[in-house]
């Protein structure tokens, strides 16, 4: 993998680290090669396993590589590997780790593609899955079974933005010699670091902050190197290989994560205690809250903060969804992590084919809106949300 520059802070980390030059210029370029010319030394690098040598685009690219080396640098990891999705980068991990008759535990309270992947196809292939409570480490303790092998977690829960005690399920995986696996895509490497936890691997979605311009889709996966290298044929045999091109935007977009990530979250907190006071809402979830359940947590976890946000609008899902599409700035879409505020009800995209009853078990109850708060001007994201609020009480009243 290129060099990196371990001992740099950040951003410094953020702008350098894994960057690949040539010809004197200051990116990596966009090497459009499905494949590379094999000398020895890539004979060799096939032999061994081929993880990082320049044989086959599908394998790993000049582009691929220069992601996975800056994602080493940011999380403090042994090794990367990156995929053509998130999903790629979750189902690959998990199917590449477990076997039939092994066991996992997680949580109901994930993302609803994630949820999918545990509830049916895991189970089709005969591994065993216990949900738990990710809130409380004593319930993943419980479900331990002889067979059980990984446990799996989400830094900040999608779309309820509950804390997980990182730290907590680290020390029971390693009491237990099970593998962990968190999905840190909400928080980022910039707002937490899973492995300085006791993480074995996290994942990220890099179509979210990491790419931050909602214009590419990308997972990755970094941790310990002994578990990406069992990971590897698998994304080999499963196909889900990285674009040198939308590397090369996802590469783009960690250079400036550092910048970012500050005005996502001083947006989200302001939004948060406006929102907060409102009378048309009936709840706010975000950790900069003292309300907030997971308020001390969240200090250890998160203390950078967060630019996810929930709440919960009067009227259910139909006055909800009134207020999105009201909305003139912030665009009703799903996905999150980009530089402009996007909203969402779960309940009909990102956890559709979640049951209703586990929905609203997790907190995804009538007139909840999820808010990917952007890095626009915090006074013009607040007058489109006061305006949008307006328009539903009228509405309200004119129907009561």
């Amino acid at each position: 993998m290129v060099e990196g520059h371990d001992d740099k802070k950040f951003g410094t980390k953020a702008v350098h680290s894994g960057t690949n030059p040539v010809g004197g210029g200051v990116n990596t370029p966009v090497f459009l090669s499905s494949t590379y010319h094999l000398t020895e030394d890539r004979y060799a690098g096939w032999a061994a396993g081929a993880q990082h040598t320049m044989l086959y685009s599908r394998l790993s690219s000049v582009n691929s590589e220069a992601v996975a080396a800056k994602l080493v640098a940011l999380e403090g990891a042994e090794d990367a590997e990156v995929f053509a999705s998130g999903m790629a980068a979750i189902s690959t991990t998990l199917l590449g780790l477990l076997s039939s008759g092994d066991h996992i535990i997680a949580s109901s309270d994930v993302y609803g593609g994630t949820y999918g992947l545990l509830t049916q196809d895991l189970p089709r292939f005969g591994i065993e899955v216990t949900m738990a409570d990710m809130r409380d480490p004593s319930s993943y303790e419980a479900a331990i079974k002889d067979n059980t092998k990984m446990i799996y977690v989400e830094t900040l829960t999608n779309p309820v933005l509950k804390v997980c005690d990182l730290e907590a399920m680290a020390n029971l995986a390693k009491q237990y010699d099970l593998i962990s696996v968190v999905d840190n895509t909400f928080a980022s490497p910039w707002g937490c670091n899973p492995i300085k936890f006791g993480f074995d691997l996290v994942i990220h979605s890099g179509t979210k902050y990491l790419g931050g311009h909602s214009d590419l889709i990308a997972g990755l996966v970094a941790g310990k190197k002994e578990l990406i290298a069992q990971i590897f044929p698998k994304k080999v045999h499963f196909g889900g290989a990285a674009d040198p091109h939308m590397c090369y935007l996802l590469e783009r977009g960690m250079r400036t994560l550092h910048v970012r990530m500050p005005t996502h979250t001083s947006n989200a907190e302001e939004l948060a205690k406006r929102l907060s006071n409102h009378h048309m809402i009936e709840s706010v979830n975000h950790i900069s809250l003292p309300e907030n359940m997971d308020f001390e947590l969240a200090k250890k976890i998160l203390p950078k903060g967060s630019g996810m946000l929930a709440y919960v609008v009067k009227g259910g899902d139909s006055a909800a969804l009134e207020f999105m599409r009201t909305l003139k700035l912030s665009l009703e879409a799903t996905s999150l992590g980009g530089v402009e505020s996007l909203v969402e009800c779960p309940f009909n995209s990102s956890h559709m084919f979640v049951p209703d009853d586990i929905r609203q078990e997790a907190g995804v109850v009538p007139g909840f809106v999820r808010m990917s708060v952007g890095i626009e001007d915090v006074e013009d994201i607040w007058s489109d949300i006061n305006q949008a609020l307006k328009a539903v009480e009228s509405l309200l009243i004119t129907h009561s």
